[in-house]
């Protein structure tokens, strides 16, 4: 009796696991099953990894083209954002430039205005309009040109170069424009084997290091993919 009462003091008095270790055992095993589901991220498949990363994407990208939409409602145009790449409005515009558009004085432009025109097969130009005669026609010009914009006009198609612009021929007006913040884009845009391969990095340092977790070879093919369609939307930002 008095062994198995020694016996029965010793379990009681034996130390217990102080609660810091039981959490450490708890978040051991929370990591282990993190680790096990990240690693089964791989075994999708391509396509699935692709969708994935396409629908993660997707909040972002409605965010982006609601502000995009809400600016032009604003601004009363459908180009309120342009990158000038041309330097025939040198000084006032460089190549770089972050270019601001509004649509709210259209069509009643006044000498000296600078404004997008485009006529036929021609790209979007911005110029300045130096004469406007009585019917509505418009002479544009850029201000580091030595002539007119008349050869341009029967160069693209315009069915009368020598009257000028109509005012469906102009777009937006000019209004602002922020100094060389757009070179970064242009750049990557003119380089876009290199800008891919960036991008490419990037992604995959932030996701392997940053998010701890695996890359896949869908999300790779996605991140290309979007880095080009982000690359070719902003050739048509050019002026």
């Amino acid at each position: 009796m008095a062994e198995s009462k020694n016996k029965s003091s010793s379990r009681s008095k034996s130390p217990q696991k102080p609660e810091s270790v039981n959490k450490k055992i708890q978040n051991g095993k929370e990591k282990k099953a993190k680790s096990k589901k990240g690693g089964k991220k791989g075994k999708k498949g391509f396509f699935s990894d692709f969708n994935s990363a396409m629908k993660d994407d997707f909040k972002g990208t409605f965010v982006i083209l609601a502000v995009f939409f809400a600016i032009c409602g604003a601004l009363k145009t459908i180009h309120p954002v342009s990158i000038c790449v041309s330097g025939s409005m040198i000084p006032v515009f460089y190549r770089g430039d972050i270019l601001i558009a509004s649509g709210w004085k259209k069509p009643n432009y006044d000498v000296g205005d600078i404004v997008m025109w485009k006529v036929g097969r021609s790209p979007t130009i911005v110029h300045r309009i130096i004469s406007k005669t009585e019917d509505g026609h418009f002479l544009t010009k850029g201000d580091n040109n030595a002539a007119d914009d008349t050869g341009l006009y029967h160069k693209y198609g315009h069915p009368q170069p020598t009257a000028g612009l109509t005012a469906d021929m102009l777009g937006s007006q000019i209004v602002y424009h922020l100094p060389k913040i757009g070179y970064p884009i242009m750049l990557a845009k003119e380089n876009m084997a290199i800008t891919c391969i960036v991008s490419l990095a990037f992604s995959y340092l932030w996701t392997r290091y940053w998010k701890k977790e695996e890359v896949t070879i869908g999300e790779m093919a996605y991140n290309i993919l979007s880095t080009v369609s982000v690359l070719m939307l902003a050739k048509r930002l050019e002026v």
